[in-house]
This record gives structure tokens, C-alpha cells and sequence, in this order.
């Protein structure tokens, strides 16, 4: 079980990857009616596909709510869905011999188990609850005028166009979400490499790019308030995240302040903008009224069908292994809905916040 404690609203994820079933509680939600169509659609983009990237594993992901009734939500709800095609056989040659770069050594340390069949609580599948709850808090900000939206922006060493090329509106995203790879563009390229390391056994890791458009000034606030660290927090809730940056990132600390600052103008109608977002939408914990942007890096999923060197926690000895299962040689496509639904949920909790 992990608890995501916000100010308003609480978050829990329970189950295992191959238990009988994983699901949500939630508590604190407004009173809101969703559109079940709208998000099984969401959690259809979170499935695997039938492209050469994606694990083999098929689950109907459909879940069963409690809670809920006609669609409509008043506070606390449930939601379980059923693990049904699971095969802890393909992990039988790995007791005690923990996967490189996978949880599984923490994981032993920790709890002082040697059964590291599908990841246990620590695998990938954990979000699809995630993206249930956070399905329901996109569709709950859009009517606010809010909207969280993702897309691959890089595979590899290969590039998408990005917000920071320019500025995206959040149509350009739809428009370029239709099929299973939600890039802007260098899809071929990107597809291309993908298959060329699936092929060689090995596997690809990429950055999400996630735009808030319409979150309005004043949102959230300083130190250990602030909207940067809550949207960080629950996004490295999302297995393989290994890096966060807003607006420039990283970027920045090679810059002048002359070159980085974000300054700002009355237009005709007496509105205050900003020349430039190179903040990300943010400054001092607080959203300023631009879109808020952040970029999320992803590592390469550490199981690879290539021979890797471990040790056996059993025998006390080094040895090497060859992972079998079904696995995916870039997560990144799919994590974008997961990405979203980290900061929707985020967004959300600070949203409430403020309307008290």
C-alpha cells in the first residue's frame, strides 16, 4: 500500500503486480460526475499496444467502482481491477538473484524478501490505478479550464518538437495523440530505434512532456508548499522517473540572469504576460499565469533479454541471469497518461486548497 496524503484530498494504491487485483481509494474528492467513456479511453492509452515496444502482457484494465454510482462522486470512492493474466513461472530462475537497476535489491534490503516475481509492489502495473484516479481529476480540472497534457518528447538521442521550440497549444497535443505514440513528431524515427533495440535485446529510455494550460496566478506557495516539489513528488510515484525540470531546467544554471529571467508587459487589454516562460510557469512555489511545463526523464526498463551480472542472495555468490517474461523495450509512450495523471492529481489538490 502507498499513501499519497494531500492537503484535501488522499490517494491509495494497493496490490502487487501479479496479486489477484490492485486498486485506489480515494477520499476527499468534490462532488463531481465523470464520463466513464472519457476515462476508460484514458486508461486505454496506458495499455499496452500492439507495437514492438510495448510487453506482451494483456490486461482488460477495466475497473469496478464503489462508491460511485451513475458516474457520480461525492467525496470517497474505490476502484479494483482484476490481475488476469499473470505468469510468475517467467521470474522461477530469479529467487534471491535481484535484477539489475530493478527495486529488487532495496526491496530485499527492506522487507528481506527473495521473491521478486513481476516487481511486486514496486512494478509498472501500480499505475494503472494511478491513472483511474488521476483520469478522474483531468476530467474534474477541465471544468475549470484547466488541462493537463502529455507527450513523448524524445527517445534515445532522438528529438520531438517541444514547447520549448515554441510555444504548443494543448489542440497541437490532441491532434498528434492519435494512434499508440503520442509524439509530435520523429515518430518514424523514434518507432525505428525502438524496434532496432528490441531486437538487439536490450531497451530505450526517453523524457514525457507535460503541459498545465489554463491554471490560473496564486496557485500554491513557498518552501515546503510549493507547487514544483508537490507536482515532483507524486510524478516520481511513476515507476523508472529519474529526473524532473520545469520550464529550462537545467538549462538555467548555464545561463545569465539577463538571459533567464521572464519579463513582463500590460497587452492592449490590460492583461499581464510574460515575453518569455523560461520559469515553467512557476516562480517562488506559485503558479505566475503562464502554462506550467515540465519535462520528465525516464530511465530504460531494466529488464533486458541481454546476460547481466548479480549475485544470489541464496548461495552467496556472484552469478549471472537472463530475463525471461514479457517486458517493454521503452515504457515511455506509455507512461504519459501516468504522468499526467501524477501531476492532474497534484494540480488538483493544490486547486482545492485555494478555495477554501
Amino acid at each position: 500500500m502507498s499513501l499519497f496524503k494531500g492537503k484535501n484530498i488522499t490517494v491509495e494504491i494497493y496490490g502487487e503486480s501479479h496479486s489477484e487485483k490492485i486498486g485506489v481509494n480515494v477520499t476527499g474528492f468534490p462532488e463531481f460526475k465523470m464520463n466513464y467513456e472519457k476515462l476508460f479511453s484514458f486508461l486505454e492509452r496506458r495499455r499496452p499496444s500492439s507495437g514492438v515496444f510495448s510487453t506482451k502482457r494483456k490486461e482488460s484494465d477495466v475497473p469496478e467502482f464503489f462508491g460511485v454510482k451513475d458516474g457520480e462522486i461525492s467525496g470517497d470512492f474505490s476502484a479494483e481491477i482484476k490481475n488476469s493474466d499473470t505468469r510468475s513461472v517467467d521470474y522461477s530462475n530469479l529467487y534471491g538473484k535481484p535484477r539489475p537497476s530493478h527495486a529488487d535489491y532495496a526491496w530485499h534490503k527492506r522487507d528481506g524478501t527473495l521473491d521478486f516475481s513481476g516487481g511486486g509492489r514496486f512494478s509498472g502495473r501500480l499505475t494503472a490505478p494511478l491513472c483511474v484516479a488521476g483520469g478522474i481529476a483531468k476530467q474534474y480540472l477541465e471544468t475549470l479550464g484547466i488541462q493537463v497534457e502529455g507527450y513523448v518528447s524524445s527517445v534515445g538521442k532522438i528529438f520531438s518538437k517541444s514547447y520549448k521550440d515554441g510555444k504548443i497549444s494543448a489542440e497541437e497535443i490532441l491532434k498528434n495523440r492519435e494512434g499508440d505514440f503520442p509524439s509530435l513528431d520523429k515518430k518514424e524515427e523514434m518507432l525505428s530505434l525502438i524496434k532496432d533495440t528490441f531486437l538487439a535485446g536490450d531497451s530505450v529510455g526517453g523524457k514525457v512532456e507535460c503541459i498545465i494550460f489554463g491554471l490560473k496566478a496564486g496557485i500554491g506557495d513557498n518552501l515546503f508548499g510549493g507547487l514544483e516539489g508537490k507536482i515532483s513528488s507524486l510524478v516520481y510515484a511513476v515507476p523508472a522517473v529519474k529526473g524532473v525540470e520545469f520550464g529550462d531546467g537545467f538549462k538555467l544554471s548555464e545561463s545569465l540572469g539577463s538571459t533567464a529571467n521572464d519579463e513582463l508587459y500590460y497587452d492592449d487589454d490590460g492583461n499581464i504576460c510574460f515575453y518569455s516562460n523560461r520559469s515553467g510557469g512557476i516562480n517562488g512555489g506559485i503558479s505566475n499565469g503562464n502554462d506550467i511545463t515540465l519535462s520528465v526523464a525516464f530511465r530504460p526498463t531494466p529488464s533486458i533479454r541481454l546476460k547481466q551480472r548479480t549475485v544470489d542472495l541464496v548461495n552467496g555468490c556472484n552469478t549471472e541471469i537472463e530475463i525471461k517474461g514479457r517486458h517493454d523495450a521503452c515504457i515511455v509512450p506509455r507512461a504519459v497518461p501516468c504522468v499526467e495523471s501524477a501531476v492532474a492529481l497534484a494540480v488538483l489538490d493544490e486547486i482545492l486548497n485555494n478555495k477554501k
